[in-house]
């Protein structure tokens, strides 16, 4: 990648550790921590990462062992689809993963855009508005199961609310409330870079995509961030040149595998990745 790896944050790792606490695994080598794993549950759909392992310990199967024990939790928590990503440009990583059973489906994007070049103007537009979970979660299920049917992002609304993540912003449209997540908190230590963690909106509804986006860059610019990262999954709409045509580059690339159950549908527009 053209972006240097930083130290997570403590919070960051927390975060996740509180969304799947039964899920995140810690391999002991000579009664030391030489490996870790985080699984993500969403509905039907469970993924993991980061897996980790201390270079120095690398090829004695630690890997290896924790991908089969996520996978195990995944399974026991009604995960009928279960994968990862990983770098493209790893045939390590890929390799590694073909041989525990996993096939590797599309490409996903990192993007990112330097913030400080953006006028720093508020987003007037009034059909804007900050997500309501009691009136909106019902119309996003709907929306959620026409990327994959069971799939459920209310954990990650919750804890950003919960845990002061960042924002969630909504617009009312056809197909149900179109929503993005925000996070601006410090992911890595010393960063000043805000994530779109995710955005959903209806089919090919790129209007309030870009009334989504334009609010998380405020939100962003707002509390003095100076860039913001996307990932976003090849299969779904919007396409590369969507992205470009709003100031983002695209970072490097990552390969979605899947292990169990089918890859998610084309048509609901959808800004997301199974990436930590």
């Amino acid at each position: 990648m053209q972006v240097p790896m930083m130290r997570r944050s403590s919070l960051n790792m927390e975060y996740y550790m509180d969304k799947e606490p039964g899920g995140f695994f810690v391999m002991l080598g000579n009664g030391k921590i030489v490996g870790s794993i985080a699984s993500h549950v969403w509905g039907s759909v469970g993924w993991f990462g980061p897996l980790e392992v201390n270079p120095v310990c690398q090829g004695k199967g630690y890997g290896k062992a924790l991908v089969e024990r996520s996978v195990e939790h995944l399974r026991a928590r009604g995960c009928t689809t279960i994968g990862c990503e990983t770098m493209a440009g790893s045939p390590k990583n890929i390799a590694f993963y073909h041989k525990l059973g996993f096939k590797a489906m599309s490409l996903s994007h990192v993007l990112y855009k330097r913030l400080g070049d953006v006028p720093p103007k508020l987003v007037t537009d009034k059909f804007i508005r900050p997500f309501n979970h009691e009136k909106d979660i019902p119309g996003c299920r709907k929306l959620w199961n026409g990327i994959l049917p069971g799939l459920d992002y209310s954990v990650e609304l919750a804890s950003v609310t919960e845990k002061g993540l960042g924002d969630i912003w909504a617009v009312d449209s056809e197909d149900g409330p179109a929503h993005a997540i925000v996070h601006t908190y410090e992911m890595f230590d010393d960063s000043q870079n805000a994530i779109i963690k995710l955005l959903v909106a209806g089919k090919n509804d790129m209007a309030s995509a870009g009334k989504l986006l334009d609010r998380c860059e405020v939100s962003a610019l707002t509390i003095g961030k100076t860039g913001m990262f996307i990932r976003t999954y090849d299969i779904n709409p919007p396409k590369l040149d969507w992205f470009f045509g709003r100031g983002y580059a695209l970072q490097g690339t990552s390969v979605r595998l899947i292990l169990d159950g089918p890859d998610e549908a084309d048509e609901t527009l959808h800004i997301s990745c199974w990436s930590a």
